[in-house]
This record gives structure tokens, C-alpha cells and sequence, in this order.
């Protein structure tokens, strides 16, 4: 269960509130409540493996992106290792903008496509 939802082995969930300032990859404050949420999750399911994915808009440059997105994710990793999760756990991954959610078109489509997914592994 995450969020009193059944998740399965395979399902991805966007994680809500994971924000970042504008080409930086420090978790503002009101990211941690979110990430609390998987640490529970972890900590409630002890052979549970997951792996968060993070993604970009289009915008600039598309390797930035990739480091950038891989960057932020690792900071949403490093935050869950800080509370007591093991980092075997857990794998990061930084897609940039090559997995799109909407198109890139309008501001309210690239603010779609700015996220950080988890996916669960194993259980």
C-alpha cells in the first residue's frame, strides 16, 4: 500500500511535491513530507526495492538534463538513505527530458513532465 493505494511489482507512481529551484538539484523543504511517505512505505514493506526516475522538460540543453534529472533523483535517494533506509534498496535514474508524460508545448504540459516517479521493484 502507498497512499492507501495497492501498488504492484512493475507500477510507477508520481511523486507529488518533489520540487527543486530552477536548474538546481537541493530538495526545497516542502519535498520531504512526499519522500516521508516513501520512507514509510519502505519501512513498512522490508524487502521492498524501488526505483525513482527522474525527468525534464525539453527545455535547454538535453545531456543537462539527463545530469540534472540523475542529480535531483540522487537527492531524493540520498534524503531516504539519511532516515534509516538501506541504499541497496533503492536505484536512481536520471532520464532527462526522453520520457515525456505530455507534450512540451505549453508551460502547464512541460510542468507535467518535471517529476520524479517511483517504481516498485521488488516486494
Amino acid at each position: 500500500m502507498f497512499e492507501q493505494s495497492k501498488i504492484a511489482v512493475g507500477e510507477s507512481i508520481v511523486l507529488k511535491s518533489i520540487l527543486f529551484d530552477l536548474g538546481k538539484a537541493d530538495l526545497r523543504p516542502e519535498s520531504k513530507p512526499e519522500l516521508d511517505k516513501v520512507v514509510a512505505f519502505l519501512q513498512a514493506n522490508p524487502k521492498a526495492e524501488i526505483a525513482l526516475s527522474g525527468h525534464t522538460s525539453s527545455e535547454g540543453d538535453a545531456a543537462l538534463n539527463r545530469s540534472l534529472s540523475y542529480r535531483r533523483v540522487k537527492a531524493c535517494k540520498d534524503y531516504i538513505v539519511s532516515k534509516g533506509i538501506d541504499l541497496g534498496r533503492i536505484v536512481a535514474e536520471g532520464f532527462g527530458p526522453d520520457r515525456p508524460v505530455a507534450p512540451n508545448d505549453t508551460e502547464a504540459n512541460r510542468a507535467k513532465n518535471r517529476r520524479v516517479e517511483m517504481r516498485v521493484v521488488k516486494l
